[in-house]
């Protein structure tokens, strides 16, 4: 093990996609890199989340790996396909109770349905600011929380590195798990619509869920290239998963921990020294 390192850590969203954050993960803590600050969006602010509670990328792992989609899904209201209070509990076995008691200070971001404000969350009940951050539209019911109601912070800040400015001076360190918006689409695929009709037993046409996803993952990739503009992070990972790799492929996890891991150790070269 290499001499401990700071390092501000960013992870983006990206759904399963994120499971390649762990592989990530693991390539910082055996080169010695320690994040002093976090700052994630959606499955971002979900791992940062467990990281900060004490998890390393192993615990992390295992829990994920032990995880069953469908004990996480009940029908949900006010919009959303699914509600959270599965997703909840299940969360409350693996974090704090609150930011003020983690080990490392966490920032995820979230957008309050009706203003449109983009909010970032630090404090307070750390659970229900987690269903905020990853309240995807039209899939997860919004959240409420502190009297409102919140959506995915992936929708306006889905690599928040301008976050993690703020909260540390360590060099930046962001892994961006998004998908590629060039993706071509796949209007016979099963995935998300398959997913959604065992637990709702609604009928969604593959095309309407397709280009959904589609119209989330452009906008939010210009954002984001626009975003980085402006405040780079010192080191970006951008972890080579295939196309297809969808937001439900949680049973794609070692493939997603792989990925994570060879783009770190690539991209980590840079702070060599």
């Amino acid at each position: 093990m290499e001499q401990t390192k700071r390092i501000g850590l960013v992870l983006g969203g990206g759904g399963a996609r994120g499971l390649a954050h762990l592989g990530a993960l693991g390539a910082l803590e055996e080169r010695g890199l320690r994040p002093d600050a976090i700052a994630g969006a959606s499955i971002g602010g979900v791992i940062g989340a467990m990281y900060s509670s004490g998890m390393d990328a192993g615990a992390i792992i295992r829990a994920f790996r032990e995880l069953h989609q469908f004990e996480l899904l009940d029908v949900g209201a006010k919009g959303g396909l699914i509600g959270g209070r599965r997703i909840a509990k299940k969360l409350s076995e693996y974090v704090r109770g609150s930011f003020e008691d983690l080990e490392v200070p966490l920032k995820v971001t979230a957008v309050d349905v009706q203003s449109g404000e983009l909010v970032i969350l630090g404090s307070g009940p750390l659970v229900p600011a987690l269903l905020a951050t990853s309240a995807l539209p039209g899939i997860l019911s919004p959240a409420e929380h502190m009297g409102r109601h919140f959506l995915d912070g992936g929708l306006l800040n889905n690599l928040p590195v301008d976050v993690i400015r703020t909260m540390t001076y360590s060099p930046v360190v962001a892994v961006d798990v998004s998908a590629p918006p060039n993706r071509r689409l796949d209007f016979e695929s099963h995935g998300v619509v398959r997913t959604i009709k065992k637990i709702t037993r609604r009928d969604f046409r593959n095309l309407t869920m397709e280009l959904f996803m589609k119209s989330f993952d452009i906008p939010q990739a210009l954002l984001t290239r626009v975003r980085l503009s402006m405040v780079p992070p010192h080191v970006l990972i951008r972890p080579r998963l295939e196309a297809d790799f969808g937001i439900e492929d949680f049973h794609r996890l070692d493939e997603a921990v792989d990925a994570g891991y060879q783009a770190a150790i690539t991209s980590l070269a840079e702070l060599a020294g």
